[in-house]
């Protein structure tokens, strides 16, 4: 039979697009996000949450809040809601989540949320579209005056997972920074200013990695691309959209996408005492594996020797503990390996780090903390380590009088009275001396403060501890680590740390 060249080529092409047909549901099967059971979308590499979690503080802080995507296995974007700042900080304003619902059968989430002190409510709504999300801002009414220019909303991505990687914002591409470096301006006011390190309406992020990569375009309104470190420690970068003025309905409409890897699973994640065990206590690794894998066949305890190599001293199969939200967890039990020595555990093809048994293994675990982490966090003193200053002698003009019914943060503030002879704002004497910083904030909390002392005072007199690797000079309101005092009770000296006697 003969073919003429053009029934050649419209053969060859009803033949491609039959096998189009073929293949193509299965990799739309591998790429679409659906609705599962416990009420979030995902797909084989990608999880996208709506406010499946909630953090009774804020957003910025939590990290752990609104619309959130774990992409590979590891939550690198969250925190997506309407914030009233570009780079919120730990103490901005944040919503009330007022209702959360989802509709299974259309497979849609929706959150609703608002301002109160603003009298400000809205919905974010999100549902699978394509290869991805739609997400809608919905608004009944306009916002109100005082938030024009400042309510947008946000989504946030850790900085250490897009660390150099690339951007591209439409026809435009950079680099995201490693360390913050701007751009910053002032407002009329003279405060500082937060400016976009790129501005438009569609933005990829990481395009050169699949495992990182997020698209987002913007249906309506501008898309803007911050970061957060400028701001504060724990700032993220931020994609954000204002929220345009006297308009209702889908304010901000985005379709957002992650990249997926074909056929992805995650590795095995083989936990265990880092510190190492006793000889006669339970040794059992829990096995953290993802739900598309097979389950673990063998696990073996291996032996380190000092020329590096390595002997198999047990191999045990791994019994199925059973299935919590995400993962499978199975358990191996190496309880009876007693030999002091240095050890690894594999599984999967995945090793562990070394680590010890023998009979001192907790002898010595507790030094960094006496050590480093105490002197370090010690407020009113100048503290050093070798060539290196941790801080300064700070807090020297606190302990001032609180004035009536004065509200500060982080719990701070008073009541309707003083309560003490001393004016408002007039400097408290005695009270600027010693205590711990708040993990984070530098600041002393002193409802946490009186617990450590305590806890430290039970430690000397049930222990009699009697380590000594810092000198502490009350006096000079200095302290220098790793180097002892001699002729005291040097524990007790510790304590003095926190509250000088």
């Amino acid at each position: 039979m003969r073919y003429s060249k053009r029934s050649f080529s419209v053969t060859r092409l009803i033949q491609s697009v039959v096998v189009m047909c073929v293949a193509l549901p299965a990799f739309a099967d591998q790429s679409l996000l659906t609705l599962n059971d416990r009420e979030y979308f995902t797909t084989r590499g990608l999880d996208v949450l709506v406010f499946s979690n909630w953090y009774d503080g804020s957003f910025s802080d939590s990290k752990i809040a609104g619309l959130e995507l774990i992409h590979h296995g590891v939550r690198t974007v969250t925190n997506g809601d309407v914030r009233l700042s570009p780079t919120p900080e730990q103490w901005d304003a944040t919503p009330t989540l007022i209702k959360r619902e989802v509709d299974k059968n259309n497979h849609v989430i929706t959150a609703r949320l608002g301002y109160k002190d603003f009298q400000f409510e809205y919905a974010i709504q999100v549902q699978p579209k394509d290869d991805g999300v739609l997400l809608k801002v919905i608004l009944d009414k306009p916002l109100p005056t005082e938030l024009v220019g400042k309510a947008g909303f946000n989504l946030e991505f850790l900085p250490s997972a897009y660390f150099s990687k690339a951007y591209l914002m439409d026809n435009v591409s950079g680099l995201l920074p490693r360390y913050p470096v701007g751009p910053t301006a002032r407002d009329a006011s003279g405060q500082s200013q937060r400016m976009p390190l790129a501005t438009g309406h569609a933005l990829t992020l990481a395009p050169e990695d699949v495992a990182q990569r997020v698209t987002i375009e913007s249906h309506s309104g501008e898309l803007s691309l911050f970061d957060g470190r400028n701001q504060a420690q724990n700032g993220w970068y931020v994609v954000r959209t204002l929220i345009p003025a006297n308009a209702r309905g889908a304010v901000i409409e985005w379709k957002l996408t992650g990249g997926v890897i074909p056929n992805w699973t995650r590795t095995i994640n083989i936990a265990h005492s880092q510190v190492g065990y006793h000889p006669n206590q339970k040794k059992v690794a829990v096995l953290e594996c993802d739900v598309n894998a097979e389950a673990p066949q063998h696990v073996h305890i291996l032996k380190v020797n000092a020329d590096g190599s390595v002997a198999t001293v047990a191999d045990i199969t791994p019994t199925k503990w059973g299935q919590y939200l995400r993962y499978n967890y199975y358990q191996a039990d190496f309880s009876s390996i007693h030999a002091a020595g240095l050890y690894m555990i594999e599984a999967e093809g995945q090793r562990t780090a070394a680590f010890r048994i023998a009979n001192d293994v907790y002898a010595n675990v507790w030094y960094p903390t006496l050590d480093v982490y105490m002197p370090e966090q010690m407020d009113h003193m100048l503290v050093r380590e070798a060539y290196r200053v941790w801080h300064g002698r700070s807090h020297m003009d606190d302990a001032r009088q609180v004035p009536e019914n004065k509200e500060h943060f982080d719990l701070y503030g008073g009541g309707p009275t003083t309560d003490s002879p001393f004016k408002p704002g007039e400097h408290i004497p005695g009270l600027n001396i010693g205590g711990w910083y708040d993990a984070g904030d530098f600041d002393i909390r002193t409802q946490t403060n009186y617990a450590v002392i305590m806890t430290l005072v039970q430690a000397w007199e049930t222990f009699k501890i009697d380590r000594d690797e810092t000198t502490v000079d009350q006096s000079a309101r200095f302290v220098d680590m790793h180097h002892p005092e001699t002729g005291n009770l040097i524990f007790y000296n510790k304590l003095n740390m926190g509250l000088w006697v």
